[in-house]
């Protein structure tokens, strides 16, 4: 797959998104193989799972964590829009990522729901405990079916984003598309590593991280 090609080609072992959840104390590495094989699940699981094309749209309704980037990661090797929030910011799509408390907003739109917890292992909803509503997919035991590998027409990363540059760069997430792109994406195709910290950080949390990651800038 193109989508990582360069890092997969140079250095597919180094750190390439870290997402802290300071919530549950969690903390995830990713390197670009990594982020390649999971791009490849979900990419692979969007056209044959639910049978979307560069034609459809999906919604990201979650809060910021490393399932929500992935997501985006493997719709973007699909060809197919991410739109991030709820029913009423992204109007129609055709499927959404969203969490089983967020599952009732999205009820009546129409849209296939694909329920994704908060687990920081990736285990699925009733894997962790709750219950799946009647006609929800559940993410994580369907996602680890498909292969690590994505057959299709996939874009080169830094073809698809902003011009970057290679820094580890620090945020505390993203809003929109826009800013998911510069924040996390970008460094990322530009040779970089975005450094995520998702649920409420004090200022001196966030520098105590950013030492602790060597993180060259701040978003």
């Amino acid at each position: 797959m193109r989508l990582l090609e360069n890092l997969l080609t140079t250095d597919p072992a180094s750190p390439r998104l870290t997402v802290y959840n300071e919530t549950t104390g969690a903390r995830m590495d990713f390197s670009a193989q990594t982020l390649d094989n999971w791009a490849s699940k979900i990419a692979n699981m969007l056209g044959e799972e639910l049978d979307l094309d560069p034609s459809s749209a999906i919604a990201i309704d979650l809060p910021v964590s490393w399932q929500a980037a992935v997501t985006a990661l493997g719709a973007v090797a699909a060809r197919i829009e991410v739109r991030f929030g709820g029913p009423s910011a992204v109007g129609e799509v055709d499927a959404v990522f969203t969490s089983l408390e967020r599952y009732d907003a999205w009820a009546s739109s129409g849209a296939d729901a694909v329920l994704v917890s908060d687990d920081p292992f990736g285990r699925g909803i009733e894997e962790s405990g709750g219950t799946l509503p009647a006609g929800a997919l559940d993410f994580g035991p369907i996602v680890r079916f498909y292969g690590d590998v994505y057959y299709g027409d996939a874009p080169a990363l830094s073809s698809v984003v902003p011009d970057g540059t290679p820094e580890r760069l620090l945020s505390t997430g993203w809003t929109d598309r826009e800013s998911f792109q510069r924040d996390v994406l970008s460094p990322i195709a530009a040779g970089g590593s975005s450094v995520v910290v998702a649920g409420r950080v004090s200022t001196s949390r966030l520098s105590e991280i950013a030492e602790n990651e060597r993180v060259t800038a701040r978003a």
